[in-house]
């Protein structure tokens, strides 16, 4: 992901907050031919405790899934997590109006996180840890949150043994807000007022996000 310093986004604990709202990455690794591999799948984020101990990401995959099969342990892999984003329409630029210099643009937040991919099989009690802790994280501000312990306990153990589970320890993370920074306050007034309209509950995101 290409970042230039005005849109940096380096604060950890915002970087972590929104890894654990947009848990869904995409996930990107080489496989034992070169070839490059993306997934789609949930991840969990666990925050580093120590230096010793730095963040890290576990997920889970099918023990059939092309992950487990082709890319091996030790691996570097790619993890890019995308917030909020919306088109932005060059009408919406009071400035941009006067001199007809502009083009549609999108606002968006994303974070990509890089890391060594470590395989944990056979561990039924990891597993069965790692979807307790994934499935407690969407379900905990529900008013009725459903938990793991909730199944049959022989159709979760079942499941369980068909799965590989994996963890990234990260060596970077970074994130991007390209939230019309550069644009002047007028403009950014201007966006923040139209995407407000916007019948997409994304835009309505974005607009929250930009600051005036």
């Amino acid at each position: 992901m290409h970042i230039q310093a005005l849109f940096a986004h380096n604060d950890t604990a915002a970087l972590h907050r929104l890894v654990a709202a947009h848990p869904l990455a995409s996930l990107v690794a080489t496989g034992i031919d070169g070839g490059l591999q993306a997934h789609l799948l949930p991840l969990l984020l666990l925050p580093g405790a120590t230096a010793a101990r730095p963040a890290r990401l576990q997920g889970h995959v099918a023990r059939s899934h092309p992950l487990r099969q082709e890319v091996a342990d030790g691996s570097t892999v790619l993890a890019l997590f995308q917030g909020p984003n919306a088109y932005i329409s060059p009408r919406w630029y009071v400035n941009g109006q006067r001199s007809a210099r502009v083009a549609p643009s999108w606002n968006y937040v994303a974070a990509q996180a890089r890391g060594r991919l470590h395989w944990v099989d056979g561990d039924a009690a990891w597993m069965l840890a790692h979807l307790a802790a994934l499935t407690a994280t969407q379900e905990q501000h529900r008013p009725e949150p459903w938990s793991l312990d909730m199944a049959a306990p022989d159709y979760v153990e079942n499941a369980a043994r068909h799965l590989a589970g994996f963890e990234i320890e990260l060596s970077a993370l970074e994130g991007k807000r390209f939230l019309s920074q550069q644009r002047t306050e007028a403009d950014r007034h201007s966006l923040v007022a139209h995407l407000q309209r916007e019948p997409s509950g994304m835009a309505r995101d974005v607009a929250r996000l930009i600051v005036p």
